[in-house]
This record gives C-alpha cells, structure tokens and sequence, in this order.
C-alpha cells in the first residue's frame, strides 16, 4: 500500500509541490490507486486462446551452431497449418517479435530471460489456417532496433551471399533465411524499414504493407503509430500470397481502421498473374530526384540500370521532385526515438488491443544490467528520448503532423503516376560493426543502411 514516500515520490517526479495539509489527501488518493490495481489484477489477464489440438507445437528447441551457420534462427519449432490452402506445403519463419504460444521469443537480446508468449500472434493463425507449416522464429536484432545485424549476443546473423557483411535489420534473420534458401517465406516487421532493409541486402521480396492493412496483434511494438508487419519472400507472386493470407481486419487491432475483413482481402496473386498478361507499355514511373540525393555510385547505377529496363519496355519515366523528403532522416530520428523509447519502458496507452503482459513482466523494471545487455541502439534510443521529450516536448507531434504532411505530397505524385522509383537502401552491404565498438560506431553504421524509403510508413 501507499506510503508518504511514494506521495513525495510522485509529487517530485510531476515537480509539484504539494501544498501544507494536502498529503493525507493525496495519500488516500493513493490509496484508492492501490484498490484499483488490486482489483484488476485478481483476475486472470484475458488472452487469445489457441488451439494447440488442431496446431501442436512440436520439437521446440535452440538450434546447434552447426544447424545455425547464419545465426538467422532464434528458435525452431515446427506447426503444421491445415492442408489445402493457398500457403500449402510452404515453409514459414516469423520474426523474433512476433508471439508463437509455447515457443521461447528472444526477442534479439540477453536482456530478458524466460519469456515464452501464452497466445499466437493473428498472423500466425491466419499462416496455419491458410496452409502454411510454421518451422521457427528468426533472429532479429537487440530489441529489435536497429537496420544492421550485429546487434545480437550471439554473434551477427550473416549475409547469405557474403560472410561477415551485413543482413541488414532488424528482420536480420528473415532476410538471412529466405535468401538463403532455407525457408521460402517469412513474416517480418517493419517500423523505418526492418522489411525493406535486410529484402534489398539479402536479395529478395520485402513488402511494408500500407498500415493497418495486416494485423499487429500479439507482436511486440515499437509504435502503434508506425508498427507493421508483412511478407519477406524469394519471389513477387510468394509476397503477393502470403499478404493474401495474412491481410485484414483481425476486429482486435485498433490500428486497422479502414482494412477490409479477410473475406474481402483481394485476391493478391491473381491479381499479380493478371498483370503479367499486360506489357509495360504506358506505365507512367516517377523517378523521386530527392530519393536519389545519398544513394552511392554503384547503387546508383544499378537502380538505374533498372529503370532503363523498364523504359524498354514501353514505361514512361519521368523525374518528380518532393523536397520535403529530404527532412525524412530528422522526421524518422524523432518518430522512432521519442517512442519507441516510451514503449520499452511499459507506457502502453492510448490503445484498444491486446497487450502482451507477460513480456512486459519479464522485462521491467529496467536495471543496469539490462540496459547494458541491450546494447547501444536502444541505450542510445532511451538517452535521446529522455532529453528530446523533456527539452523538446511538441517535436514528436510536429513530426507526425508533418510526416502526414509528407504522405499527402507523396499522394499528389501518385495521383498522376503509377508508381513511384528510388533505391530501397543507400550502399550496399557492409560488414560488420565491432561488438565492442561504441555507441557512436553504432549509430554511424546504421546510418549507412538508412533507406531513401523509409518515410513510406
């Protein structure tokens, strides 16, 4: 129960004052606070059921180095989804956010120890009612934060093509696996281009879906204002299939405002099939000039190299210009920082969904040890976060204000083109920063893997 102390507590944190003769009062006040929490949590929290008969969890373990060349794995399982749907016989890995009942989640660190999530993410059900066997948890990165693939404790997850260069992050170990041959479909999430980056540097199919359009239910946030997920594939008409399957207002996730039911998902891959019987002839492309500004020669000159394809093919290519996305780098720093950071510190409001409780007991309170644990893209996080929300308190909001901003000028070009063009990452791969490097390294490393896409929230 409350005590004076915690009055004071609370009082010095909201730098009031309480005025002489108050305190009783505020701590009766306290007092009712207490009643409250008591009451609520006498009941058993209310979570998704499953259905472990028709879905076993079978052969759950860590995989051996020697079966984990990559590092992409975090944990294997294997759960068979119905026969017969469009995802039939095809194997599925799911990012280290995402929750499988039964099945340990890292979640990318050492930071937390013992959190095994009690319900399935909606994605996962909707991947094994469509067919799809789900065969383990891909590593992602410490927190999943962060766009290189170093960040893990148990060493970096590789690039498929290159040893020692980077999968990019966070969905570091979707990107490793898939391009690799080991899985064909997997299902990663997105906040500044956790999709995009390691598709682009691993070499196949990422898809950010348009937000809300898929379900966030029982994976872990980052921000219910950007968080995504969706498909990471080794070909279009895969990614096409899997967004299918997974798409559509799950009447949970508060973030779907306007996503159809899943009955009315459209028909993806046949959508795609269609379009293949059509040439691209009079396809009109926007060339984004502002989305070319910090790309290196060599990316340049492939992405480049694509177009010119294109306009082979009859496409029109005409250069647009959006200055205002030139401010994405400050506008992605601001969002990402100044809440994901709330986030990891159990200050879930605002929302209608379900909370993953069991996590956050794990997790909280941070320590010191913790925090060293997680590394420095979340250490670095927390300490921007903590000076910007008090020196700055209203840049968050004038940042989402203008990223809508951004997405309405991003709207105008596509009112008169088909599609929009620039590279997905600025370089490619690089190799690994140091484990031991400093918090300064880190961020500059990730710098380098910052997409020219990631305002496409």
């Amino acid at each position: 129960m409350a005590t004076p102390s915690d009055v004071v507590a609370a009082a010095q944190k909201l730098s009031f004052t309480i005025p002489q003769g108050h305190e009783t009062d505020y701590l009766a006040l306290l007092g009712t606070t207490d009643r409250a929490v008591a009451a609520v949590m006498a009941h058993a929290d209310y979570q998704i059921a499953v259905d472990e008969v028709q879905y076993p969890r079978r052969n759950i373990h860590r995989p051996l180095p020697e079966d984990n060349k990559l590092k992409g794995w975090a944990w294997k399982a294997t759960i068979q989804g119905k026969q017969g749907g469009i995802l039939d016989g095809r194997k599925v890995c799911l990012k280290d956010t995402i929750c499988v009942a039964k099945v340990p989640s890292l979640f990318g660190t050492t930071a937390i120890e013992d959190f095994v999530p009690v319900s399935d993410a909606t994605v996962v059900t909707r991947v094994l009612e469509h067919g799809g066997t789900v065969v383990g948890k891909a590593m992602c990165e410490n927190f999943s934060h962060g766009p290189t693939s170093h960040s893990t404790p148990f060493g970096p997850v590789e690039n498929p093509y290159a040893g020692g260069f980077s999968a990019g992050g966070s969905s570091s170990g979707c990107g490793a696996l898939i391009g690799s041959g080991e899985v064909e479909m997997g299902v990663g999430g997105d906040q500044g281009g956790s999709i995009r980056i390691p598709a682009s540097l691993c070499g196949i199919v990422g898809l950010k879906p348009t937000f809300g359009l898929v379900p966030y239910t029982g994976v872990l946030s980052s921000d219910p204002a950007i968080d995504t997920v969706g498909p990471m594939t080794r070909t279009a008409a895969d990614a096409a299939l899997l967004l299918q399957a997974i798409a559509g207002y799950d009447m949970i996730d508060d973030r779907q405002l306007g996503a159809p039911l899943p009955a009315n998902v459209p028909k993806y891959s046949e959508l795609l099939l269609s379009s293949r019987e059509h040439s691209a002839k009079g396809l009109k492309i926007a060339l984004l000039k502002e989305g070319f500004a910090q790309s290196s020669v060599e990316v340049d000159a492939k992405c480049r190299s694509a177009i010119a394809k294109f306009e082979e093919l009859g496409a029109i290519v005409e250069e647009v210009t959006v200055p205002l996305h030139l401010l994405t780098t400050h506008l992605t720093h601001i969002l990402n920082k100044f809440a994901s950071s709330q986030t990891r510190q159990g200050r879930q409001v605002s929302r209608r969904g379900l909370y993953i409780n069991e996590y956050w007991e794990t997790l909280l309170p941070w320590t010191q040890d913790k925090l060293e644990k997680a590394k420095f893209y979340v250490t670095g996080t927390a300490m921007s976060a903590e000076y910007g929300w008090s020196r700055y308190p209203t840049a968050y909001g004038r940042a989402m204000n203008l990223s809508r901003r951004l997405r309405d000028e991003y709207d105008a070009v596509l009112s008169k083109y088909d599609v929009v063009m620039m590279p997905t990452v600025p370089t490619a791969a690089r190799r690994h920063a140091a484990y031991d490097a400093g918090p300064l390294a880190w961020a500059e490393a990730a710098g380098e893997h910052l997409p020219p896409s990631v305002p496409f929230r």
